[in-house]
C-alpha cells in the first residue's frame, strides 16, 4: 500500500512528495515493514558484517588485546578500521533501497524523501550505529582509543532496537534489553573469529593462553546469548506454529540451524583442538586457524539470516500490529 501510493504521488508531482505521501511513507518505516528487494537484504547484510564486526573487534580488543601480539593487535585495528566503514557504506546503501523501494526508484534523489527517510526510526537506527562505527574507527589510531572503541560498540548494538520488530511490541524495554545482550554477546563472538584465528596460526603457548581466555569468557557469554535469542524469538513469533506458517518462521529455522553449527565448531576447537594446540602439536595452530575460518563464513550466513528475518515478519506480528 504504501509503495502504490508513494509511486502515484511520485508521477503526479515529478519528484516531490505531497504531504499525504510523506505521512504514508513516515508511517511504513516506522513500522519497520516496508518490503525489502533482494538487494536490500543483502545490503542490511553487510551492515550487520561490518557494524557487528567492528564492534566485535573493539570488545575484543578491550578484553583480550593485552594477550595479543603486538603484529597481532595492529592488524585487528586496521580490520576494526575496515569494517567501520564498511558498516557505514552499508548503512547508505540500506537507507538508500529504502528510498527505492517506497518510491519505486522515481525520487531517489528526493530531498525530501530522503529527510523522511531520516526522520524515521530506520534513519535514527543507522545514524546511532554510524555514530557508534566511527569511534569504533578510531581504534585504528591506536590502543589508547581502545575503550571510546568499545563505547562505539555498545551504541552500535544499540541502534538495533531502534528499529525492527521489537519497536512493536511490548514490554518495549524487556525485549530492547534481550536485544541488546544478545547483540553485545553476538558481537564479540563474530569479532573475536579472525584475532583468534591470526593467534592459532602462530602457534605456541601464548597462542593457546589466549585461545583458552576466549574460552572461558565464552562459556558464560554464548548460553547468555541462546537465552536471549530463544526468548525475543518467542516473543516475536506468539506460538510455535508459526515457524512454518512464515517467511520469518523459515529464516529463524535457518538461523537456529546455522548457529548450531556455530556451536558445533565451537565444541570442537574446545574439546580437540585447543588441546592440541595447548600441548604443542605440530600442525595444530593451523588446523584450528582452518576451522575458525570456516566457523566465520558460517557466522555470515547466520547474519544474512537475520537481514531476512528483519525484512519480513510473522501473521502474529501483523495481526497484533492492525
Amino acid at each position: 500500500m504504501a509503495r502504490c501510493i508513494a509511486r502515484r504521488t511520485c508521477r503526479r508531482q515529478r519528484g516531490a512528495v505531497p504531504h499525504r505521501a510523506v505521512a504514508v511513507i513516515l508511517a511504513a518505516l516506522q513500522s519497520g515493514q516496508v518490503g525489502y528487494p533482494g538487494a536490500a537484504v543483502v545490503l542490511r547484510a553487510a551492515y550487520y558484517v561490518g557494524s557487528l564486526g567492528g564492534a566485535g573487534l573493539a570488545f575484543f580488543a578491550l578484553l583480550l588485546g593485552s594477550r595479543q601480539e603486538a603484529t597481532d593487535a595492529e592488524r585487528l585495528r586496521r580490520w576494526a578500521l575496515g569494517a567501520a566503514v564498511l558498516g557505514l557504506l552499508a548503512g547508505i546503501g540500506a537507507l538508500a533501497a529504502q528510498v527505492g523501494v517506497l518510491t519505486d526508484g522515481e525520487a531517489l534523489t528526493d530531498p525530501e524523501v530522503w529527510n523522511v527517510v531520516l526522520a524515521s526510526r530506520a534513519g535514527s537506527s543507522y545514524g546511532l550505529g554510524g555514530a557508534g562505527l566511527l569511534l569504533v574507527a578510531l581504534l585504528a589510531v591506536g590502543s589508547r582509543w581502545t575503550i571510546p572503541a568499545a563505547l562505539g560498540g555498545v551504541l552500535v548494538c544499540a541502534s538495533y532496537a531502534l528499529l525492527g520488530h521489537t519497536t512493536m511490541l511490548t514490554p518495549r524495554p524487556v525485549l530492547a534489553g534481550l536485544l541488546l545482550v544478545h547483540l553485545l554477546v553476538a558481537a564479540f563472538w563474530i569479532g573475536s573469529l579472525l584475532p583468534l584465528a591470526w593467534s592459532a596460526r602462530r602457534e605456541g603457548p601464548a597462542a593457546a593462553h589466549l585461545v583458552e581466555a576466549w574460552a572461558r569468557v565464552a562459556m558464560i557469554a554464548v548460553p547468555v546469548l541462546a537465552v536471549a535469542g530463544l526468548l525475543l524469538a518467542w516473543w516475536i513469533l506468539g506460538g510455535v506454529q508459526q515457524l512454518f506458517a512464515s517467511w520469518y518462521g523459515w529464516a529463524l529455522l535457518a538461523k537456529l540451524a546455522l548457529v548450531s553449527v556455530l556451536l558445533g565448531f565451537a565444541a570442537w576447537h574446545h574439546r580437540r583442538l585447543t588441546p592440541a594446540l595447548a600441548a604443542n602439536i605440530p600442525g595444530a595452530g593451523r588446523r584450528l586457524a582452518r576451522s575458525i575460518a570456516m566457523e566465520a563464513l558460517v557466522a555470515m550466513l547466520v547474519l544474512y539470516a537475520a537481514a531476512e528475518m528483519v525484512s519480513t515478519s510473522p501473521d502474529t506480528l501483523v495481526h497484533a500490529m492492525n
